[in-house]
């Protein structure tokens, strides 16, 4: 059984065991419907249970406030709770708090028990709600965090990297194998798409800095959207291009770089040096001399804002 799975079953239990017994203790009517509400406030994040708890404490006001006035007005038959569900559902999404339609509407049915309403009975409607919402906060505070998996998986994405930028400078001048390419790209995607989600987790569940750590991954995601522009570009340099050797040194400097704060920013003064060098050479004299040359300068610039985004990670890695 899975952690999460174990952590959320024990959470859950606890939060509506001891939000019936402090119920029970206060003496309260329908003391088992506090633990009902602490089991429907258990979210996955702290974010959620907050979010979703806020939203069914409102909707247990204007549920009490729609039925009392119904019963009050019309009387305490089953009929008229119909007639408060039909007023009551469209409001709860008009406000998108449909998360509270059941317990508010559990609590409704109190009033139809009791066959009155008043200042006393209001009361106890609403520390069930605050009781067993209460109750599901606290006990979601505690969650697993996933940061070792993260820092893993990061570090996994950032290998990744290196090794398709080592791959294409080897490309210009060596055989370039599509397979390997195709396969590293693959799980680099994989991995990206799997850390987002462990942040994405982590983020709502307020822990420390984790908000920064999901920045950075959606920019390594347009880090892996430039290798794959680069690809095809550098797919159509032909091994026999001379100048081929500048753009590989490049490339696998940049891999070698791709950590190193410093020494990163002199690999992006070496593509703008390179450049230079290529505005000065003689112009293309045929087609495909054109063709190749356009192609370079699109690597230079997809480098060219790889560079910039790592350079930010790196930084931001350091705050």
């Amino acid at each position: 059984m899975k952690k999460s799975i174990v952590s959320r079953t024990i959470k859950t239990a606890l939060a509506s065991l001891l939000a019936i017994v402090v119920s029970q203790q206060l003496s309260l009517e329908f003391a088992a419907a506090a633990g009902i509400i602490a089991i429907l406030n258990i979210f996955e994040t702290r974010k959620a249970t907050i979010k979703g708890g806020l939203k069914r404490t409102l909707s247990a006001m204007i549920a009490l406030l729609i039925g009392g006035l119904l019963f009050e007005k019309i009387g305490y038959k089953t009929w008229v709770f119909g007639l408060y569900l039909l007023l009551f559902v469209p409001i709860s999404f008009l406000f998108k708090i449909e998360l509270g339609l059941g317990p508010s509407s559990v609590i409704v049915t109190h009033l139809l028990s009791f066959g009155k309403i008043d200042s006393a009975i209001i009361l106890n409607e609403m520390a069930l709600v605050f009781i067993g919402t209460g109750f599901a906060m606290l006990t979601n505070f505690y969650a697993p965090t996933r940061q070792d998996k993260l820092n893993k998986l990061i570090e996994s994405i950032d290998e990744d990297m290196k090794f398709i930028l080592n791959l294409f400078g080897k490309s210009l001048v060596e055989n370039m194998e599509v397979n390997l390419y195709d396969d590293e790209i693959s799980k680099l995607e994989n991995d990206i798409d799997k850390a987002i989600g462990y942040a994405i987790i982590e983020n709502d569940n307020l822990i420390e800095n984790s908000k920064n750590l999901l920045h950075n991954l959606h920019l390594r995601e347009r880090e892996m959207e430039l290798l794959q522009e680069m690809y095809y570009d550098l797919k159509t340099i032909p091994q026999e291009y001379s100048d081929g050797k500048y753009i590989s040194e490049l490339l696998i400097q940049t891999a070698e770089n791709l950590t190193e704060g410093e020494e990163i920013i002199k690999v992006k003064n070496r593509i703008d040096f390179m450049k230079n060098h290529f505005n000065m050479m003689q112009l293309p004299q045929t087609h495909e001399e054109f063709v190749i040359r356009s192609t370079v300068f699109q690597v230079f610039r997809s480098l060219d804002q790889f560079i910039d985004i790592r350079n930010f990670i790196n930084n931001n890695d350091k705050l």
